[in-house]
């Protein structure tokens, strides 16, 4: 299973984003569609719902995963 991060624009600079698991982005796609209400944990562990008709935008992209880098000096 591939992982994809899903982005729902609420309102101007509104933003709310979940990642997914998933074999392609079509089958992310049709989660999307079938969903009326969007639930989801965020960062801080708190339980997030919000209705699906408030939802202006919706992008399905690709997750990437974090780059960590160290600078030590010397």
């Amino acid at each position: 299973m591939k992982k994809y991060v899903i982005q729902y624009h609420l309102e101007k600079g509104l933003t709310s984003e979940r990642t997914v698991e998933a074999g392609s982005k079509e089958e992310v796609a049709e989660m999307v569609l079938s969903e009326m209400i969007v639930q989801y944990e965020d960062n801080f562990g708190e339980l997030v719902l919000f209705n699906k008709e408030d939802v202006k935008m919706v992008k399905i992209k690709d997750h990437v995963d974090p780059v960590f880098t160290s600078r030590r000096g010397g």
